[in-house]
């Protein structure tokens, strides 16, 4: 699995229902249980959101960004998702590796 970033922005600030909240969070179990999902959070300053993914690619992380109701009612009306390899100590934080 490869491992990519997204980061949702221009936030409708002020214009969060219940109801979107609890869809929104219905969705990211749903990716969690799915065990694509591998972390998400709000910015502290309100300013936007990141969320992480395990996927096979940009498309399929794409497909799932969308399914998002956040996403799908704009309440975030921007996103943007990069690719990275990840670097830890199974692999040596990238020890060796050829400069991306």
């Amino acid at each position: 699995m490869r491992s990519f970033l997204v980061l949702l922005g221009n936030k409708q600030t002020g214009s969060l229902r219940e109801d979107l909240l609890e869809q929104h969070v219905q969705h990211l179990e749903a990716m969690s249980r799915l065990g694509c999902l591998r972390l998400c959070g709000p910015f502290t300053d309100g300013d936007g959101a990141v969320m992480v993914f395990s996927g096979r690619s940009a498309e399929e992380v794409e497909d799932w960004v969308m399914q998002d109701p956040f996403i799908k009612e704009r309440y975030y009306a921007s996103y943007d998702i990069k690719e990275f390899t990840e670097a830890n100590e199974s692999n040596r934080w990238l020890m060796g590796e050829p400069e991306a």
